[in-house]
């Protein structure tokens, strides 16, 4: 039981990062700090990145354990998956500006995109990152990397939650139609 406890401070490291990541993204905040959005962006992108890397250097100050072992065939299918998430990514990120994304320019009005990989998912880029830490954890099969994996998933479902809420708020019976019609994370073949 006490090998475990060493899990323990990624776990609320991860709790505190999103609980600070959704408060970062909640529009009170947003509006509170009297910021121009882009320049919001840049902070939000910032902290978060840094929190991520801080956190996964707690990860590696644990002496690695692996769940199976590696070997030129996990390590192979873990980077056919993780690559599937990066195509994904790119795919997702044909119709939307990087720049605009991360912030280094300002963001312009929000439109609904419902064509190309969106037409057959609603979320491509969290499938994409799902993907991509399916991957790693093939890859690199550690109880850690396994840990930050479920951590990060269990976030994501509860951050497309409310990342819904707020689109439907946005975008009103537009979205709630196309939500309707299209599947959240697995694309479908039929349009």
């Amino acid at each position: 039981m006490n090998q475990y406890l060493q899990y323990l401070p990624i776990i609320i490291a991860w709790l505190i990062f999103g609980i600070a990541h959704s408060v970062l993204a909640s529009r009170l905040l947003k509006d509170k700090m009297n910021l121009k959005p882009v320049n919001y962006r840049r902070l939000y992108n910032i902290i978060s990145i840094l929190a991520v890397l801080f956190i996964l250097l707690l990860g590696s100050t644990i002496s690695p354990e692996y769940l199976f072992p590696k070997d030129q065939t996990s390590k192979a299918i873990g980077l056919i998956i993780a690559t599937f998430g990066f195509l994904l990514a790119k795919l997702a990120f044909r119709p939307i500006s990087f720049s605009e994304f991360m912030g280094i320019k300002p963001e312009q009005k929000q439109t609904l995109i419902t064509s190309g990989i969106y037409a057959r998912m609603r979320h491509p880029l969290y499938t994409a990152l799902i993907l991509g830490i399916l991957g790693f954890v093939i890859f690199s099969p550690t109880y850690t990397n396994l840990l930050h994996a479920i951590c990060i998933l269990i976030y994501l479902l509860i951050g497309i939650h409310y990342e819904e809420i707020r689109l439907i708020a946005h975008f009103g019976d537009k979205y709630k139609e196309y939500k309707k019609r299209t599947p959240m994370l697995f694309p479908t073949l039929r349009r």
